[in-house]
């Protein structure tokens, strides 16, 4: 039976040691913990007719003048408003008292669709107004929430199911902009980078950088909200 020497010990403890440091490089690289990934789905539930007539008289201000003579035919604004809930388990941990809805641009040809929030009586072009229903359900971005609130921000924005790699507070500098949290995520099977930077006396975001594989793919100029707006 062989025995091994001291060369053949020192080898295996010189192993052994790599092995050990390279698992801590790599806790290291990810924030002391390897990424989970968390797949968020989306789910979109058509709403009926009367569902879709319920939204139109609460915000009368959505039919333009030239239908009001179709003001109450529910076929007809059922068609022209088809109205989907969308539902997911990021959006309701970040905002339990929303609903969100998607619908279809047609001022614009082709039409394209869009989404909303509606809480408390009133609704919010997303993701733009994401400030102000922050503001408005008394919410602020801080420490313990950032990343539930950029995790809801994006599915806000692609309006489809994510796949989250990463989630980590940064000092990342683009443009002279300094970015706190980053995410990495996958969109229709694409890696992106998404950045925010937040706003730190109103506890909002302030501007979020979307970056895919060729570089930039879009910047999102949060409204910062100060106050109630005017009625």
């Amino acid at each position: 039976m062989n025995e091994s020497g001291p060369r053949d010990i020192r080898a295996r403890l010189a192993i052994a040691g790599l092995l050990v440091l390279l698992a801590f490089s790599l806790a290291a690289a990810w924030g002391r913990k390897p990424p989970k990934e968390e797949e968020v789905k989306v789910t979109l539930r058509p709403l009926s007719a009367s569902e879709v007539m319920d939204v139109l008289h609460k915000f009368p201000e959505m039919v333009p003048s030239y239908f009001a003579a179709q003001k109450n035919d529910t076929g007809f604004l059922k068609d022209l408003f088809p109205f989907s809930e969308v539902t997911s388990a990021s959006l309701e941990r970040a905002f339990p008292a929303a609903r969100f809805y998607e619908g279809l641009n047609f001022g614009r040809l082709p039409s394209s669709p869009y989404l909303m929030a509606i809480a408390g009586g009133k609704r919010y072009m997303m993701p733009y107004h994401f400030n102000q229903l922050l503001f408005d359900t008394g919410r602020r971005v801080d420490d313990r929430n950032t990343m539930a609130l950029a995790k809801a921000f994006v599915v806000l924005t692609v309006e489809d199911s994510v796949t989250f790699l990463d989630a980590v507070r940064t000092m990342q500098v683009i443009n002279t902009v300094r970015y706190d949290a980053e995410l990495n995520v996958v969109i229709n099977g694409l890696q992106e980078e998404w950045y925010f930077s937040s706003h730190i006396r109103t506890g909002q975001f302030d501007l979020v950088y979307r970056k895919g594989a060729k570089g930039l793919i879009k910047e999102y100029d949060v409204n910062i909200v100060e106050s109630l707006p005017k009625r």
